[in-house]
């Protein structure tokens, strides 16, 4: 190889960000809601679904993002999933070449959404008790769903237990439908058979 060869591949290691190669700058995230059909779901201002579920690339920023939902007969939902920093970043600083790091911060690639599934509990706008109990029960259990699914998919036995108490389902139904959930959103919609 000649000199000019080796000093544009030296170079494009030296500018090259783990963060930005790896993950880019944007993320996927999957939105669902217990409201199916018209529903707007706006993420940082931007109208991004018109019906749930939905999967849409989102752009990484430092803060968090704001969501919120509105459909008609519901009460607007305005809830934020929180960014973190992307762990290839940390591969990117500690690399033998950590110059990368700096196209990763410009291009927003070291920050990650903690969350890659987002459910939204939309509330009725008039309800009556019984709806509102339901509601409140459906909501409870979604969201033990939604943080401890990595707990559940294991089969932790606290969490299987607490679950069990909380849903008013068995043991079986309930790790049949730890099974057939593959991420967070769809094992709080399946619990809930929403």
């Amino acid at each position: 190889m000649s000199v000019k060869t080796n000093a544009v591949i030296i170079s494009a290691i030296l500018l090259s960000a783990c963060g930005t190669i790896f993950s880019g700058s944007s993320q996927s995230i999957t939105f669902d809601s217990n409201v199916k059909g018209n529903i707007e779901i706006y993420a940082n201002g931007a109208l991004v679904c018109t019906q749930t579920p939905c999967t849409v690339d989102i752009d990484r920023v430092s803060g968090p993002m704001t969501i919120l939902a509105k459909a008609k007969g519901y009460e607007d939902a305005v809830m934020q999933d929180k960014t973190k920093i992307n762990p290839v970043f940390w591969a990117n600083i500690f690399s033998i070449y950590p110059t990368g790091s700096l196209t990763d911060f410009a291009t927003s690639a070291m920050w990650k959404y903690s969350q890659d599934g987002v459910y939204i509990n939309m509330r009725p706008k008039e309800k009556q008790s019984v709806q509102n109990k339901r509601f409140e029960k459906d909501s409870d259990i979604r969201r033990f769903a939604l943080y401890n699914y990595s707990e559940l998919k294991i089969g932790n036995p606290e969490y299987l237990s607490a679950l069990e108490i909380l849903s008013a389902k068995n043991e079986n139904e309930l790790e049949a439908i730890i099974n057939r959930s593959n991420t967070e959103v769809e094992l709080a919609h399946n619990l809930t058979e929403i």
